[in-house]
C-alpha cells in the first residue's frame, strides 16, 4: 500500500509540474478568411481592441461628365483592365449599372486625356486612410426622408429598400494578403447610412444596425501604391430612384465650361466618375 501511494504521489506531482492546460488555438489574422459578401462592421468591443497594424492611403478624384457623352468613355474602358476585379455577381453588378476597371498611375496622363475628351471636369478630391477594422466612407449622395432605392440583388431579383434621411456612401475596407507586403485587397461597397454619429457606443451601434449594405454592387481588387480604380456608370438613365442612378447621377444639372469653344457655360445633365488612387501602404 505504501508503494502504491508513493507511485500516485509521483504521478500527481509530475502532472502539476508539466501542466494540464489545453494547447492554444492558432491565431487567424484579421480579414484573412473574410469574403467580399461579409460586409457587416465588427462590434464596438472588437473595434476598441483593434490595433492599427497597417494603413492604406487613397486619393479619390471625383469628376462630372455630361450625360450625353456616356459612350465616349468606351475608349477609357478599353485602356483599363477588368481581369483583377472581383464581384459577388457580375450580372448583378452590371445590372445596377456599375462599372470598374484597374489601371496604373503611369497611365494617368492618358486617362485624363480620355476623360477630358468626354468633357469631364474636376468636382473635388478626397483623401482617405483605411486601417485594420476601421473602414473609410466616401460620401456620394444625400438620401431624403421617406426615400426608396431600387436595386438588383445578387440573385438578380428586383428589390427595394426604404431609406432616409441619411447618406449613400462608398465604404472601403482593406484586407491583408498572406505572405505579401506592400499589397492589400481593397473591398468597396455602397452603403446607406445615417448622417449622424454618436459618441455613445450603444447609440452608435443602433445607428449601424440601421445601415443597409448593397452587396450586389460590391467589388474588390488587390492594389499596390500606384494602382488606380476607375468607377463609373455603365449607362445613363437620368433618374435617381435606382441604386446606380442615385450613386452616379447628379440630381441637378451641372455648369460645364469648354475653354476650347467660344460658347458660354451651359448647365447640362451629368454623372459622376470616381478615380481611386492608392498612394501609400504602411505595413
Amino acid at each position: 500500500m505504501r508503494v502504491l501511494r508513493a507511485i500516485l504521489l509521483v504521478i500527481l506531482s509530475g502532472l502539476s509540474l508539466s501542466g494540464c492546460e489545453p494547447a492554444s488555438e492558432p491565431v487567424v489574422p484579421i480579414w484573412e478568411q473574410v469574403k467580399i459578401g461579409e460586409l457587416a462592421p465588427p462590434s464596438p468591443d472588437s473595434l476598441r481592441q483593434a490595433k492599427f497594424l497597417a494603413t492604406v492611403n487613397l486619393d479619390v478624384y471625383t469628376m462630372d461628365v455630361p450625360a450625353e457623352n456616356i459612350r465616349k468613355l468606351d475608349d477609357l474602358w478599353q485602356t483599363l483592365s477588368a481581369r483583377p476585379i472581383q464581384t459577388n455577381s457580375y450580372s448583378a453588378f452590371a445590372g445596377n449599372s456599375f462599372r470598374v476597371r484597374l489601371g496604373r498611375t503611369t497611365m494617368w496622363e492618358q486617362i485624363r486625356d480620355l476623360l477630358a475628351a468626354a468633357g469631364a471636369q474636376d468636382a473635388g478630391t478626397t483623401s482617405l486612410v483605411i486601417g485594420n477594422d476601421e473602414p473609410a466612407n466616401l460620401p456620394v449622395a444625400n438620401v431624403p426622408q421617406n426615400s426608396e432605392i431600387s436595386f438588383v440583388g445578387t440573385d438578380l431579383s428586383s428589390q427595394t429598400v426604404k431609406a432616409g434621411p441619411g447618406l449613400l456612401v462608398l465604404r472601403l475596407r482593406e484586407q491583408a494578403i498572406p505572405g505579401a507586403r506592400g499589397v492589400r485587397k481593397i473591398i468597396a461597397y455602397p452603403v446607406y447610412t445615417l448622417a449622424l454619429t454618436s459618441a455613445i457606443p450603444e447609440l452608435d451601434e443602433q445607428n449601424r444596425r440601421r445601415e443597409f449594405y448593397f452587396d450586389s454592387a460590391a467589388f474588390a481588387a488587390q492594389m499596390t501604391p500606384g494602382d488606380l480604380l476607375v468607377l463609373a456608370p455603365d449607362s445613363y438613365s437620368g433618374e435617381t430612384l435606382t441604386l446606380g442612378g442615385r450613386f452616379f447621377n447628379r440630381p441637378e444639372p451641372v455648369l460645364f465650361f469648354d475653354p476650347e469653344t467660344k460658347e458660354p457655360p451651359k448647365r447640362r445633365p451629368a454623372f459622376r466618375v470616381f478615380v481611386l488612387v492608392c498612394t501609400r501602404i504602411n505595413d
